[in-house]
């Protein structure tokens, strides 16, 4: 559960801490946290537990959820959560983590690839909107400077991000990569992803992401760089039952 847990301890930095709610079940030491997200317009619970007594703890929680959220969590506890909430199943998914000994490319042309910064935001928004319209883009993540895009002929083809940074914490997340659909099948996002990930590399942060288990070309893209499957979990949108 290392990544896991070392997720849940970015949010812990200054810059998330205040958009967060944590629950947890304690004894002599914190066992079970179940982490609330409420940065972004419908809020996040991530569900992750260490022992058999997990579901009992989320299963008491229940009530006090928010009434729709979307959820990354085990695949044994979808039935607690349809226990008080309707269920939109959004898919299997795999978190991945950066082990550097498996570092296999090499970028042999960064022109063209920028650091990108809140002035973007504009152009960013118009390329998620035509890509990537299901993605979850909070343009505060340009503050952390851990945004790079590939310009051509004056506009963002392609681009590759963090949901979660942290340099007091040596965590951070990918998300938020896309391609312009009139350039894939180039391996923009394979160079961009590169530059991000030698940045992140050097810095020594633990770098993690999470993809569709059934996203084949992007799996293969990260074992490229030198991601290894680390964890799977399930994501679902949830109701509360009226």
């Amino acid at each position: 559960m290392e990544a896991l847990d070392k997720g849940y301890i970015t949010n812990l930095d200054d810059f998330y801490f205040h958009r967060c709610k944590w629950a947890i079940l304690e004894e002599d030491e914190i066992r079970e946290t179940v982490l609330i997200y409420t940065g972004m317009e419908t809020p996040t619970v991530l569900a992750f537990g260490l022992d058999d007594r997990f579901n009992g703890f989320l299963e008491d929680l229940l009530p006090e959820l928010p009434d729709r959220f979307y959820s990354h969590y085990q695949k044994n506890s979808a039935g607690v959560f349809r226990k008080a909430f309707d269920q939109q199943y959004l898919g299997s998914h795999l978190k991945m983590k950066l082990v550097s000994e498996d570092y296999n490319y090499f970028l042999d042309d960064n022109s063209n690839i920028w650091r990108l910064d809140i002035s973007h935001k504009k152009d960013l928004l118009e390329l998620y909107e035509r890509s990537y319209p299901d993605n979850y883009f909070d343009d505060r993540m340009l503050e952390t400077g851990r945004y790079f895009g590939r310009i051509m002929d004056g506009d963002i083809v392609c681009v590759s991000g963090v949901h979660v940074h942290s340099d007091e914490y040596g965590i951070s997340v990918l998300g938020n990569i896309t391609t312009h659909p009139d350039y894939r099948g180039k391996g923009l996002a394979t160079a961009v992803t590169a530059v991000l990930v030698e940045e992140l590399r050097a810095g020594g942060n633990l770098v993690t992401l999470n993809v569709k288990k059934d996203n084949y070309p992007a799996i293969k893209c990260y074992r490229k760089l030198g991601f290894e499957i680390y964890c799977d979990y399930e994501e679902s949108l949830f109701t509360r039952i009226r």
